[in-house]
């Protein structure tokens, strides 16, 4: 998706859809109202996706000679790059992302144990327009960033979202370069709430260890906020890309 409504991304880019539930974060994924909108079935695994869908990065990349700006690409908003089921496709999404170098990708999992075999050849240290980062929804899920960490990759980062409950990433949190906090966006009925002082814990962490933080949402009664605010301070910032 071009020009996306997430804060943090400029476009999304998903060249399968479809994925499984595998924690705690996975209960009211936004996933399954929008494939069932479109008459599929989101948790039977992924699918590829149409071929027009697959060459947009071309297109996004091309555009930055233009306008001199470096977009992120949020990868598999609708999955899991590392989905086991994907392995057909994953050679030649990686050679999208390789090709498209004037792109910042960001890929998201919550399957860190697999990243290390579903590298591509030439990895090395890590593509250097590829950020690498998982999610970590409550205390117990800190072992992805244990795992993420062993990874080698130009930015690590964490979605703290849906922030479930209290997290704190002590020692680990020098070994990312960004995390991203939200709540749970789903109907009032069914979401579990964030509270703000969860929040303000992971700002302080990232404070103290100058690392940037974008909380992303929250919910103010029943309205759901973008505008990053902790406190008063407005609290959405990135890490500079390697690239740059």
């Amino acid at each position: 998706m071009e020009s996306s409504k997430i804060g943090w991304t400029d476009h999304t880019w998903n060249p399968w859809w479809g994925c499984n539930k595998i924690s705690e974060a996975c209960k009211f994924c936004y996933i399954g109202q929008i494939m069932r909108r479109s008459g599929n079935e989101p948790f039977h695994g992924p699918k590829r996706t149409s071929d027009a869908t697959w060459r947009k990065p071309v297109v996004w990349n091309r555009k930055t000679t233009a306008t001199g700006s470096r977009p992120r690409v949020f990868t598999c908003s609708m999955s899991d790059f590392f989905h086991p089921a994907a392995d057909a496709w994953r050679t030649a999404a990686w050679e999208m992302i390789r090709s498209c170098d004037q792109l910042d990708w960001l890929v998201l999992t919550k399957r860190p144990e697999l990243i290390k075999e579903m590298l591509p050849a030439d990895w090395g240290r890590g593509y250097p327009n590829v950020w690498l980062g998982v999610t970590v929804e409550e205390q117990r899920w800190l072992t992805r960033v244990d795992t993420l960490s062993r990874i080698p990759a130009a930015l690590r980062f964490v979605s703290a979202e849906p922030l479930l409950k209290p997290l704190r990433f002590g020692r680990r949190i020098k070994n990312l370069d960004g995390v991203v906090t939200g709540c749970e966006r789903a109907a009032n009925t069914k979401r579990r709430s964030m509270e703000l002082g969860w929040g303000r814990d992971i700002q302080h962490e990232c404070e103290e260890a100058s690392i940037p933080l974008f909380h992303k949402q929250y919910y103010q009664g029943s309205k759901l906020t973008f505008d990053g605010l902790i406190d008063g301070v407005v609290r959405q910032e990135w890490p500079n890309s390697y690239c740059r």
